[in-house]
């Protein structure tokens, strides 16, 4: 599968996700749960926190900062990650075949140093933001509301 396409099904179960959580109401955003952050919104300032974070690394950054987004609301983290998806994308446009593979050394948030190619670093984006995806439904399941099928399967289907 090529990563543009794992990019486009990224892009698309994060605003279905976030779209769910809207239609559910606001009040679910910040309400506060038992996951490895309190509430939805706390989860969705993390994710997108740490995809910019990625991008910067594939940039070369070493030791990049960690960016706040506005993400009060349902509505503003949507545009956010829709703004910072098309900064990804413009970027990913603009690399070869041969740049996927080029490996840059960076330095986590705890300091620790390591090296990976600019394709681990974009899996490692798509993985870590299903994981916390799984999490937002957990959250959603504990307010007494559902979550919907997000797996790559259900993108496929929608997308052929």
């Amino acid at each position: 599968m090529d990563r543009l396409k794992q990019f486009d099904y990224h892009k698309w179960a994060t605003q279905r996700m976030l779209g769910h959580v809207q239609e559910l109401g606001e009040t679910h955003y910040t309400q506060t749960g038992t996951s490895s952050f309190p509430s939805i919104h706390d989860t969705i300032a993390h994710v997108i926190g740490v995809e910019k974070l990625w991008l910067k690394r594939m940039n070369g950054a070493e030791n990049p900062a960690f960016e706040q987004f506005d993400v009060e609301t349902v509505e503003k983290a949507m545009e956010a990650f829709m703004l910072l998806h098309a900064e990804m994308e413009l970027y990913f446009a603009s690399l070869s075949e041969e740049s996927w593979e080029q490996s840059f050394t960076y330095h986590n948030m705890k300091g620790l140093e390591f090296t990976h190619t600019r394709d681990e670093m974009l899996f490692t984006v798509i993985n870590h933001a299903s994981y916390h995806r799984g999490q937002v439904t957990s959250l959603l399941r504990q307010f007494g509301q559902s979550g919907i099928p997000l797996d790559y399967i259900h993108f496929q289907r929608k997308n052929r």
